[in-house]
């Protein structure tokens, strides 16, 4: 003789099937509406990049010795910290290898603030430099030989507005 077990669900009605099933749907979305969400976190940074002019240096012959292209000034602060900072960045070429190179100088205005670069291979070199501080304009200044005693040009670039 075989035991056997009968298991009975019990059985909803319509009305009662359509309620528990409404009830179901309804927490689901309440659920939905509320479960928490990553919030993305705001370091507070803020940046905006200027382009300057390409510069090139010649001796009184017209010889080029000292060039520049690909120039930015990426201006930054930190809305949270109010700290502020700019990150020059250009490429610099020492055109005629003569022993004499290309130097460049980066130079925040209100801080004094400066960065030096040389390059002597005949090969543009990317240069990059950050200057701390709150600024209101860079300047850029690219000449040649030692101490940038030989000829020398210049840009400003202006902080735009709000840094």
């Amino acid at each position: 003789m075989s035991a056997s077990s009968s298991v009975s669900s019990p059985r909803l009605s319509r009305p009662r099937l359509a309620a528990v099933s409404g009830l179901a749907l309804t927490v689901s979305l309440v659920g939905a509406a509320v479960a928490p969400t990553t919030a993305s976190a705001d370091t507070g940074d803020r940046t905006r990049t200027v382009n300057c002019a390409s510069l090139y240096v010649s001796d009184s012959g017209g010889t080029v010795h000292a060039r520049t292209r690909n120039c930015t000034v990426t201006w930054g602060k930190n809305i949270h910290d109010n700290v502020y900072w700019q990150t020059v960045k250009f490429q610099l070429l020492d055109d005629d290898t003569d022993g004499v190179c290309a130097k460049a100088n980066a130079i925040a205005s209100d801080s004094g603030k400066s960065a030096s670069f040389s390059e002597c291979d005949g090969v543009w070199t990317t240069k990059t430099a950050t200057l701390n501080g709150r600024s209101s304009n860079i300047f850029i200044r690219v000449a040649y030989g030692s101490h940038s005693q030989h000829g020398k040009i210049s840009t400003n670039i202006e902080a735009p507005s709000g840094f």
